[in-house]
């Protein structure tokens, strides 16, 4: 078996997390026989208030966003709403909506992977709406006027945008939570801030959507170590903006690099790049994966075989994504 080298697959930071955040998990691992630790939750909240600058009534903070997408789900059935979605989106929300027997519908993005705003408006008129910005597995930003998602939310139930990736973007709708009481912003500390392992996910949400999610939640479903690392990489902003200039930088780099030599690829505003290989990703991916660089061939993906010419790309270090060029160069 080849070693897997570069996990370029996942979009996972391949930086580790910042020092304090390991300090801070390890100071808490001896609160592992308890479920919450006194204090531990409000630290964290002011972290989140003062990183977002929102007052506390509209954050809650959960076990990776993926768990919020659980509960989105959850709340469209419960209530009996038509989810909308644009397609191709992230890949892992389909078969949630499946396992949950949800009614959905979804609006195609165009050929260069751009929203049809009108369409996608009329279509979200008292339905619960999902919009990933930037958008997975595509990069770009589908969305970049704030007033087209209050335009949503005059219309539908409730609107949800997916900014996992905002701080590759820099874009965001989060004021947008205290003028309607239907929006939430879903955000995650797994790419930026290197805590994929850790899972903690954050909601910026309107009063109606946050104590609708609340009332289906367990109570005490985040982790005290995962709270722990969250807080300490909140209070280390300096270490994240850090990567993130460094990803974003090279993202740039080898997008461009791409392009020069006729392979085609949406301008990215997260930290993958997806790229379209002119025919069937199949044998790249095998290929690629035989030289120990994992990638995600949307190919193999259930719900976005239509887009099989494409792979996702996470971006790595500078000299992982330099063998990765050569390396793409030599199995086309």
């Amino acid at each position: 078996m080849v070693r897997a080298l570069l996990r370029l697959h996942m979009n996972e930071s391949p930086y580790p997390p910042s020092a304090l955040a390991v300090e801070y998990a390890r100071k808490y691992v001896e609160y592992m026989n308890i479920y919450d630790v006194e204090g531990l939750r409000e630290e964290l909240i002011v972290e989140l208030e003062k990183y977002t600058n929102l007052p506390r009534e509209h954050i809650e903070f959960f076990p990776g966003s993926s768990y919020i997408l659980l509960l989105m789900v959850a709340l469209a059935k419960a209530q009996n709403i038509e989810v909308v979605l644009p397609h191709p989106t992230f890949h892992a929300l389909y078969p949630v909506l499946r396992s949950f027997n949800a009614n959905y519908a979804y609006v195609k993005l165009t050929q260069r992977f751009e929203l049809d705003k009108q369409v996608f408006l009329r279509s979200a008129e008292n339905r619960l709406v999902y919009l990933a910005n930037p958008n997975n597995p595509t990069g770009n930003l589908l969305v970049e006027d704030p007033s087209y998602i209050s335009k949503l939310a005059q219309v539908a139930r409730y609107v949800f945008v997916d900014e996992a990736y905002y701080e590759f973007s820099g874009s965001t709708v989060k004021d947008l939570v205290v003028e309607h009481e239907n929006v939430a912003v879903l955000r995650s500390l797994s790419k930026a801030f290197s805590l994929a392992g850790a899972r903690f996910g954050y909601l910026l949400a309107g009063k109606r959507v946050k104590e609708h999610l609340n009332s289906l939640r367990i109570g005490f479903e985040t982790p005290i170590m995962t709270q722990a690392a969250a807080l300490g990489a909140l209070r280390d902003r300096k270490y994240v903006e850090k990567i993130v200039e460094e990803v974003k930088s090279t993202r740039d780099y080898v997008r461009r690099k791409l392009l020069e030599v006729g392979l085609w690829s949406p301008e990215s505003r997260a930290n993958f790049i997806l790229v379209d290989l002119g025919k069937p990703c199949r044998e790249a991916w095998e290929k690629l994966s035989e030289h120990g660089i994992l990638t995600l061939c949307l190919e193999l993906v259930k719900d976005l075989v239509d887009y099989g010419n494409y792979l996702r790309v996470t971006v790595g270090k500078p000299d992982d994504m330099n063998t990765f060029l050569e390396k793409i160069l030599e199995v086309l």
